[in-house]
Order: structure tokens, then sequence, then C-alpha cells
């Protein structure tokens, strides 16, 4: 992970301004010699956003028949070292803790009954997932394409995200109003969605 990188569009990426965070993020690789990482530019997830709804609403009506849920969190698998596949798993709560980016520790309180049982699988960038696989940066500039790249994805991810909890609203979805937070595995930025 290039925090360099990411504190350039993670103020966006906070107020859901996900098209200026990928404008950003695709111009600087843009800027950089074509590899195969390049093939990220404008590969939008939003065609997932529907069927992200529905496992969510899955998700939450399974798990409310025991609980009261009061949050959702949601993780990308951290991709760039897991390429076989890439997914989302889902963790339900019966408490808000909040955002605070110094004190996220209630996100870790959870059960094998409030986890999800299957993940939603992304598809849609294999060529990503073989490049993550198999390039080796020996480049600065290969590892400045591997490093935009990765941004990329988790804005995208991100903005899938936000688009699925968008949708939930406008086809009135019982998960719809709760809070919803969301982050690529062992990343400690996370955003949340109201």
């Amino acid at each position: 992970m290039n925090f360099d990188f990411a504190e350039q569009i993670n103020p966006y990426l906070e107020k859901h301004d996900h098209p200026t965070a990928i404008s950003i993020a695709e111009e600087a690789l843009q800027n950089i010699p074509t590899t195969k990482f390049h093939s990220i530019l404008g590969k939008s997830l939003m065609h997932h956003a529907v069927g992200l709804a529905n496992w969510i609403g899955n998700f939450h009506e399974s798990v409310s028949e025991g609980l009261e849920v009061k949050a959702l969190y949601f993780e990308m698998n951290e991709f760039d070292i897991n390429t076989d596949m890439w997914y989302i798993d889902g963790f339900a709560f019966s408490e808000d803790g909040g955002l605070d980016p110094e004190d996220m520790d209630w996100l870790s309180e959870v059960s094998l009954e409030t986890i999800t049982t299957e993940e939603y699988v992304i598809g849609g960038y294999e060529i990503l997932q073989d490049a993550f696989e198999n390039i080796e940066p020996d480049t600065d500039e290969l590892q400045d394409a591997r490093d935009w790249c990765e941004q990329i994805v988790i804005a995208r991810f991100m903005e899938l995200m936000r688009a699925a909890h968008l949708e939930a609203k406008s086809q009135k979805m019982n998960w719809a109003n709760l809070p919803l937070y969301y982050t690529e595995h062992s990343y400690d930025f996370i955003v949340k969605s109201v």
C-alpha cells in the first residue's frame, strides 16, 4: 500500500466523491508507461450494485433472526495478495460504535452468527488478479502502476458499496437505513455510508 497515493484520494472517498478520487488515480496511472495494471482504467464495478444490495439484504434478513442489527460492516479481501478470487465479507452488529479512526475496535466484536456464510464474489477484474499474482514490480514505474491500480480498485470497491446502499434506499430494503462501514481487509481507512 502506497500511503502517499492513498492520502491523495482518501479525502474524496470519505465524502463519497468517487468520481474525483478515481479521476485523480486514473490520471496518475495514465502518466505511467502502459502495463497490465492499466486494464483497470475505466473499469467500473457498478454493474454489481443491485446484486450486492440483494446479497446484503439476504445477509441482513438471516442475521436479524437472532439479533437486532444496528450497523453493518463489509470488507473486500486483501486483493493484492489474495489473487485467486476477489470478494466481500460482511459482519452485523447489535450496536453502532461509530466512525472514530483512532478507535474502531468495536468492529472486532463478531461471532460466527454475525458473519456472512458466503462471500460476494467480485467478477470482471480477472486480468488484474493475474497482474497482482504474476508481475513482480522491478522498476519504480511498475511499482507506481501497481500502487495506483491498487488505489483505483479500493476506490471502485467503495463506490460499489455506496451504490449498493443507495440502491437499498431506493428499493426501501429493510437494511437501507442502517449505517454501513467498509474497507479493504487489513486497511485502517474505513468509510461510513448513512
